[in-house]
């Protein structure tokens, strides 16, 4: 007899609805088991809620090569995967560690291996069994690595990775009910190692910490769940907020998003860290090891006004703060083009200039083709000044407030190391000239906030 075929106990009833609930009619979901009992309990309920066979199920287990065992780990997933009629299916980790967390790689690997193997199989959604007690554990840790609302919003019931979604119905139940229910299927499991190694935080204030707070408030597990549900909740209306006050605005410039400054007076103060949060989060996609530091550095200046270079945050972000505003991008700024545009006759006293690197066309009207010789549009150099005048280029550029990302992709009309004109900071430095400046809808230095000059 197999575990579908028995009722299911009331202790695991709401991660039956949750299956339910997460996973539409039709849909094909791979199970991530790794032999461990709240993984072989989830693929035990899961045969029970989905033996109508409206979704179907498939069993993805990952070597990670970390360990021997595991042999014997596959063989269990793989003998009741088969009793429970569910396809299962191993893969092998082909990278090793970096001199990073072991536990991150692993889980990183782990999640693009199942994603690759979903995408292969058809499946929509991925499964994993975090427990109540993960959610526990994860809470009590962003505490005391400093957190804020995401933080205490714990692991969500579902997510977007990729081409797939993330679904953990099982977060509403504990281990202990868990391995009763496993026990009395007559199902057996195999023991991870590495959950009793105390070099690792998370077995610390499993095996340590939550006995200890448990100790003086019974029943504590249970009370950080609700923290997390209820945090979550409010995570999701105060971004909520966010998006509706339109607080993003997409830039030109390589991909990147700026928040105004604004949009972070128009928040109380305790909300800027949320809008940096979810500005970077919207670059970067996470907010994987950034931690409360990182975010309150980076609130400190935008209260400051402070102008800076690029920001040292962890993953492949930058982050700019420019007189109160802040800009996020995917990754390094692109070199500053280099080239020119040459003026061309275009028509009758009229000649035009173009730079397609940024976007930009200089119409020029001169009397005599003199008056436009040796003219080119570019992007600005070192050592780049005024026409007729000894102040630095560099100097228009910070009285303009021109922020420092952009600097580089300012268009100039110049004659050698001189600029004549510059869009909306330099009118014309040559009287024998007039300059009307065009730019493409895709010009970076239409980023900047400020209206458009000849």
């Amino acid at each position: 007899m197999t575990s579908g075929s028995r009722n299911i106990p009331d202790e695991l009833a709401v991660a039956a609805e949750s299956m339910k609930r997460l996973v539409p009619g039709g849909a094909t979901i791979l199970l991530a088991v790794s032999s461990g009992s709240d993984s072989m309990g989830m693929m035990e309920l899961a045969a029970h809620v989905y033996r109508s066979g409206d979704v179907a199920l498939r069993v993805g287990f990952v070597d990670h090569g970390l360990r021997e065992g595991i042999d014997r780990e596959w063989r269990i997933v793989e003998e009741q995967a088969a009793k429970l009629g569910i396809e299962a299916h191993r893969v092998n980790v082909s990278t090793t560690p970096d001199e990073g967390s072991v536990q991150q790689w692993a889980r990183d690997v782990r999640y693009g291996l199942l994603e690759e193997l979903a995408v292969e199989l058809h499946a929509a959604f991925i499964a994993t069994a975090h427990t109540r007690d993960d959610q526990a554990e994860t809470v009590l840790l962003r505490m005391l690595r400093g957190t804020g609302l995401d933080g205490l919003s714990g692991i969500p019931a579902s997510r977007a990775h990729g081409r797939v979604e993330i679904v953990r119905p099982m977060l509403g139940v504990g281990r202990d009910e868990i391995r009763t229910f496993l026990e009395n299927s007559g199902v057996i499991w195999a023991e991870d190692p590495s959950n009793e190694n105390s070099r690792f935080l998370r077995v610390r204030v499993r095996n340590e910490l939550l006995p200890l707070m448990d100790s003086f408030a019974p029943g504590i597990q249970k009370r950080l769940v609700a923290l997390a549900g209820e945090m979550g909740g409010i995570s999701r209306f105060v971004d909520g907020l966010v998006r509706d006050k339109k607080s993003l605005t997409i830039l030109r410039l390589a991909g990147g998003v700026k928040v105004d400054v604004e949009v972070f007076h128009a928040f109380p103060r305790e909300i800027w860290g949320r809008l940096v949060r979810f500005a970077i989060r919207s670059v970067k996609g996470d907010l994987r090891r950034l931690s409360r530091s990182h975010f309150e550095a980076i609130e400190e200046l935008l209260a400051r006004g402070k102008c800076t270079d690029e920001l040292s945050v962890p993953g492949e972000g930058r982050v700019h703060v420019y007189r109160g505003s802040l800009f996020v991008f995917p990754g390094e700024l692109p070199p500053r083009p280099t080239g020119s545009g040459q003026p061309s006759a275009s028509g009758s006293g009229m000649w035009k200039a173009r730079f397609a690197a940024l976007g930009a066309i200089a119409e020029i009207r001169a009397e005599d083709f003199g008056d436009v010789k040796n003219l080119e549009v570019r992007a600005r150099r070192q050592g780049d000044r005024l026409a007729g005048s000894s102040r630095k280029f560099k100097d228009v550029l910070i009285d303009g407030g021109i922020p420092r990302p952009y600097r580089d992709f300012v268009p100039v009309l110049a004659r050698g190391e001189e600029v004549v004109s510059c869009p909306a900071l330099v009118r014309g430095r040559q009287p024998s000239i007039s300059v009307r400046w065009l730019l493409d809808d895709n010009a970076p230095f239409l980023d900047i906030d400020f209206p458009m000059s000849t």
